[in-house]
């Protein structure tokens, strides 16, 4: 469970909540949970990667856009610290539109991308 174990006993009392018929109640207990991993560093998509550590996304095809590599970072996130998390939601969402990155930006995203890419190999 990795990055998930200091907050894993409080989701773990949240996620039960989730079978009540209310949905009040449910999104209020979806709530509580995207608080409790934002208050660690996390968010929904290191929560889904971390259930199963042993499975991984499949790898399609190298990503011919800026926006692409952004989304393929965002999909492919194994426990990335919060500050590059945070810096590949922005590109996902600048990017969409065809827009470029900065240089800076660039270079960074490049770097993750490619970090990433070499724990998929």
């Amino acid at each position: 469970m990795g990055a998930l174990a200091p907050v894993a006993p409080r989701l773990a009392k949240l996620i039960p909540r989730l079978a009540t018929d209310h949905d009040g109640e449910v999104v209020a207990t979806v709530r509580a949970i995207e608080r409790t991993l934002r208050a660690a560093g996390l968010d929904f998509h290191a929560f889904a990667a971390s259930i199963d550590e042993d499975s991984s996304p499949p790898i399609s095809a190298e990503p011919n856009s800026w926006v692409e590599i952004a989304r393929w970072c965002r999909d492919h996130d194994r426990g990335l610290p919060a500050k590059e998390r945070e810096f590949i939601r922005d590109m996902s969402a600048r990017l969409v539109c065809g827009g470029s990155p900065t240089e800076k930006q660039a270079s960074w995203l490049r770097a993750i991308y490619a970090r990433l890419k070499a724990t998929y190999s």
